[in-house]
């Protein structure tokens, strides 16, 4: 009680005001004198005046929130139609491959690529199939672009290939237009070139290399590539690089090619050539 009349002093002031007030309103409002009529039509006018141009003042907080709201629709949207495009990409890739494996008839193990190197002299891709999926060492891997590389090393469930960017892959081409044999080699840095093509072959800017009849390896006719500058090395032989089919940088759908090399004739190659040593 003693906090109480304490804070009732020191608040008497405002107390005596508000009661002033008070009755003043209440003596305003209960006349019907003429002038106190008027007074109270002007002071309501003023009042309702004042209260709308308040109300007209947009609220920060409710804006900040209503901002917020949008801002977190405008994400959600986008992250939808993203998600949407990529389905629709992926949809266009897959049913170009399954055309590609239906107008084949080879035999053919679908993959994804789920890592890959570019930047170093030796390049790999990691596949998401093995040897459960009867993937095995030295079996081609393509696109319906043209030709990727080969397996070089498998587990239960994933497989290693090396992609023509490799220094270590060579393989036997041919020029398809005018059928000049050549080897196909990774320079290292950022071009594919054709090795041991004459100096006098015909070979131009523009012509498709294919891989060779002559390769164990690779079936024939697989597209590899195009021409991209055609010159002379030396007096003997032509220099020769490609710009490959295949866009290693957004691959990501290939194919393993159910392709064994010929036994028969690897030993026979083989054992020819140890020899001859």
């Amino acid at each position: 009680m003693k906090k109480l009349g304490q804070l009732i002093l020191n608040i008497k002031e405002y107390l005596i005001l508000s009661v002033l007030i008070v009755f003043s309103l209440a003596f305003l409002f209960s006349n019907d004198n003429t002038q106190v009529r008027f007074l109270r039509a002007v002071a309501v006018g003023m009042f309702g005046t004042v209260q709308s141009g308040i109300s007209s003042i947009p609220n920060v907080f409710e804006l900040q929130q209503e901002n917020k709201s949008l801002r977190e629709s405008n994400i959600r949207l986008a992250n939808e139609v993203s998600s949407l495009r990529e389905s629709k990409l992926e949809n266009i890739r897959l049913t170009r491959l399954l055309s590609f494996k239906d107008a084949t008839g080879l035999g053919l193990v679908s993959a994804n690529v789920v890592n890959k190197s570019l930047i170093q002299t030796r390049n790999t891709i990691t596949l998401n199939v093995g040897e459960n999926d009867s993937v095995y060492v030295n079996m081609p891997v393509i696109t319906d672009a043209g030709l990727v590389g080969r397996i070089v090393s498998t587990s239960k469930n994933y497989s290693l290939a090396q992609i023509l960017l490799n220094k270590d892959l060579h393989i036997t081409v041919k020029v398809q237009r005018s059928r000049v044999d050549g080897i196909l080699n990774y320079d290292g840095v950022s071009a594919l070139t054709v090795s041991n093509i004459p100096k006098n072959a015909d070979v131009v800017v523009g012509d498709v290399i294919i891989t060779s009849e002559f390769s164990n390896l690779f079936p024939s006719g697989i597209p590899i590539g195009t021409v991209t500058e055609s010159g002379n090395l030396d007096n003997l032989f032509k220099k020769i690089e490609i710009a490959p089919l295949v866009n290693f940088v957004i691959l990501e759908n290939v194919f393993v090619l159910k392709h064994f090399p010929d036994k028969e004739r690897y030993i026979l190659e083989k054992t020819y050539l140890s020899s001859k040593k």
